[in-house]
């Protein structure tokens, strides 16, 4: 729709790396905004920060060429590392960022629990904003709908955002040559709006269970894994990607994301029946001091250096 804001002498800024970034930073802003009331110092999650990044990304490469284009990656490993060449994998990120989480937490002293809820609803709330970069990228787009176009509601460099006459009422039609979009000049289904709104509610929703209705610590990173897996492997179904990986399962031709949605899908029923009866672990407040605190300790600090 709108791959690149400008470019300069063959440098482009894009929207989709733009919009990941921005993800990133918000969900690091969700989760050092509310750390203090469950107990945990902001400060303490910065190295978990700096190792879930990378660690993230590396997930999402690995997973999209062992899953689309494992033959790219044995006979040109550098394609790896190249930005031409190849794309990223949500459901590989979650794997690689979860992985890292749990080992930097443990060597920082902080319980992996507790940090994965608090991570739960961020993780949503970025993917929203990941998958609206999608949407100007013209990746991880749908299948054709088999419906006519009735109204033009937004028009963009790369496309449109078109209404129908059938289901699913509006749908995205991707100009040839502009973004990746590999399924040009008809409607498509709008998979990467879908999961924007998906990730909104499950921000609001993961959101609310971690403030009022948490039972057990690794909960609210259960519910989205459950619900979530669930739910990305039916949209799956409606995505018309080139490369999406298939694989035959019992009859079923399966893409490398419904496989790994339904693995996540039986983790999180896992790690319910392996933690519910835990409980939540200690969780005392850090309060931030007041201002009559703060000068008292200035004070104090003044007093000591004479």
């Amino acid at each position: 729709m709108f791959p690149t804001l400008y470019e300069v002498q063959g440098v482009g800024l894009h929207t989709w790396g733009l919009m990941v970034t921005l993800a990133f930073l918000v969900a690091v802003a969700v989760v050092q905004v509310r750390a203090p009331r469950v107990g945990i110092e902001p400060d303490r999650l910065v190295a978990v920060y700096l190792w879930i990044g990378p660690s993230a990304l590396l997930g999402a490469r690995l997973l999209h060429f062992l899953g689309g284009e494992p033959g790219l990656l044995w006979d040109q490993p550098a394609a790896f590392f190249d930005p031409r060449q190849g794309g990223f994998a949500f459901l590989g990120g979650v794997v690689g960022g979860v992985a890292a989480a749990a080992l930097i937490c443990r060597r920082r002293g902080v319980s992996f629990w507790k940090f994965a809820d608090l991570a739960a609803p961020a993780l949503a709330l970025g993917h929203a904003l990941g998958r609206v970069g999608c949407f100007f990228a013209g990746c991880c787009h749908g299948s054709p709908v088999d419906a006519a176009v009735t109204s033009t509601g937004w028009t963009l460099r790369g496309g449109a955002v078109v209404g129908l006459d059938g289901p699913p009422l509006v749908g995205l039609i991707f100009r040839r040559g502009v973004g990746v979009g590999s399924i040009p000049d008809v409607p498509l289904y709008p998979t990467q709006i879908w999961e924007v709104g998906l990730g909104l509610l499950l921000f609001g929703g993961l959101s609310a269970l971690w403030a009022r209705g948490r039972r057990f610590d690794g909960q609210v990173l259960a519910v989205y894994l459950l619900t979530y897996g669930v739910l990305r492997a039916v949209i799956e179904g409606y995505r018309g990607d080139v490369v999406r990986g298939l694989h035959p399962v019992l009859g079923w031709t399966l893409s490398t994301s419904q496989l790994l949605g339904g693995g996540l899908a039986l983790a999180a029923l896992a790690l319910i029946a392996a933690r519910r009866r835990g409980g939540l672990g200690p969780e005392a407040p850090i309060r931030a001091p007041t201002l009559e605190e703060l000068d008292r300790r200035i004070l104090d600090e003044e007093r000591a250096g004479r």
